[in-house]
């Protein structure tokens, strides 16, 4: 086998491993990328992108059945072709994987297709599909693998109509029921796309809650939307069995309640996900260091092999696309000689329900639990009192803002329409270390969904506009 030498080698091309490739061609460096199944990785193919066209198309639906209230008369039930869906949802998946082979090239990235396997001297073996074989290696290499749906070992679930988060996306039809094991955001996504689709849903979590790392308000409020449009959510109850029960999938779970059974068309089996380590046998025969099942690195993205970097879901951090790629850039830079190094004090969290949720920082909890309750000023301004919103008929939810002693922001919170957008603003103020004077001496445009930002850090300092103030103002 020939071999050729890079300077840097990127093993998974998902959003934190071409980001990388990117980065490290951006600064001079003969960059080779391999890729077992298809460029874009788990986001771009069966993860973020196709679940967002599919979520597009399930709100819309949703956006319709309450249309006839503003005077729009479309007289039947909008129906789904599933069919028709699936296909829309493949034009943009080809559309957006197909731009990143583009950039790889217009990069000068060398790309390999195949399965790598990976020594500690930074030897790569690219084992292609049809069972030949290339070595290269490389001074720097950076493993981005990624990760897969766990599918924990409950008798049945590689049964029929058993799917995860990864084999959802090409149903020819829509389901009649659905069972969701799993109330994390991954679960609750698609709990609300299929009940927006017409399926009957049911989220089946083991924890006494459900969306664990979102704040308390928020969620008990995004539960209760959900629950008036029929998605029925059950906690305290751990899976025991998928099993089959006539043409059904009937799902077992024990806890507070004793027994429970659950029965469906489908199952969706949306628990977590856990790290690729295919391919990197290797290396950890030869003292990658692992922590849980994911590989340690430090804030340089360095891992404890020599000129070895780990990065994205194959590491402990946010398990977001666009951490990934932040990561992704940290390492190349470290790779190549330019100090950097990864901060997740900033990390936005978006969620694709409808209404969306997204989230920066502390939660209402966190702060009481790290300050004195007399340091924080905690506020939410609801979208009833935003006349965008209210103009769109989409006035569920709120914006809620925690500020410190000294007026900085420690954590956002927002619950409705655009939320995924308009967190940024937030980000950037508490990346920045702005503090909440700089929100409100900053003018806001009318009528826009973001004057919310800046009203409800005016609430949280006691002196709101459009609603009456709950706490005295703050002196300036």
């Amino acid at each position: 086998m020939a071999s050729t030498q890079y300077d840097v080698a990127v093993i998974g091309a998902g959003p934190g491993g071409y980001v990388a490739a990117i980065r490290a061609s951006q600064l001079g460096a003969k960059t080779a990328i391999v890729e077992k199944q298809y460029l874009g990785g788990t986001c771009l193919n069966v993860g973020c992108i196709p679940s967002k066209a599919m979520l597009h198309i399930a709100e819309l639906i949703h956006t319709l059945e309450s249309a006839e209230e503003l005077g729009v008369i479309l007289g039947e039930k909008p129906k789904i072709d599933m069919r028709k869906v699936v296909a829309f949802k493949d034009k943009v998946v080809k559309r957006m994987t197909g731009g990143v082979g583009v950039l790889m090239k217009g990069n000068n990235v060398d790309v390999f297709d195949g399965q790598a396997s990976v020594d500690a001297d930074h030897t790569v073996t690219v084992t292609k599909n049809d069972g030949t074989q290339q070595q290269f290696s490389a001074n720097k290499i950076i493993l981005a693998t990624g990760s897969v749906p766990l599918m924990p070992p409950w008798p049945g679930i590689d049964g029929r109509n058993v799917i995860n988060s990864d084999t959802c996306w090409n149903l020819e039809k829509v389901p009649e029921s659905i069972i969701c094991v799993g109330g994390g955001i991954i679960g609750f996504e698609l709990a609300c796309m299929f009940n927006a689709f017409g399926s009957r849903v049911t989220i089946v979590e083991m924890l006494p809650y459900v969306l664990a790392p979102v704040d308390e308000e928020v969620r008990k409020l995004l539960v209760r939307i959900l629950s008036k449009r029929g998605i029925t959510i059950v906690t305290n109850a751990k899976v025991e069995s998928i099993s089959d029960e006539s043409d059904q999938k009937k799902v077992t779970a024990s806890g507070e309640k004793g027994e429970q059974t659950f029965t469906g068309e489908y199952v969706l089996v949306a628990v977590s996900r856990r790290a690729n380590t295919t391919g990197l046998e290797n290396l950890i025969e030869q003292g990658l260091d692992l922590d849980r099942g994911r590989v340690r690195v430090n804030e340089r993205m360095e891992t404890n092999l020599p000129g070895i970097y780990g990065i994205g879901d194959l590491v402990h951090g946010a398990g977001l696309a666009h951490v990934a790629s932040m990561e992704g850039e940290v390492a190349a830079d470290n790779a190549l000689g330019h100090e950097a190094t990864m901060d997740y004090n900033v990390v936005p969290n978006p969620i694709y329900t409808f209404p969306e949720v997204a989230f920066v920082g502390l939660t209402e909890a966190q702060a009481k639990e790290q300050y004195p309750a007399s340091e924080l000023r905690i506020e939410r301004f609801p979208w009833t009192a935003i006349g965008k919103a209210v103009a769109s008929n989409e006035t569920e939810g709120f914006t809620k803002v925690i500020l410190g002693k000294y007026n900085e922001i420690l954590g956002a919170h927002i619950i409705g329409p655009d939320a995924t957008n308009l967190i940024s603003e937030f980000s950037v103020a508490m990346r920045g270390e702005l503090t909440g004077d700089e929100i409100i001496e900053t003018i806001h445009p009318h009528p826009t969904l973001s004057e919310g930002i800046r009203e409800s850090v005016m609430a949280a300092e006691g002196r709101p506009v459009h609603i009456p103030p709950k706490q005295p103002a703050r002196a300036r």
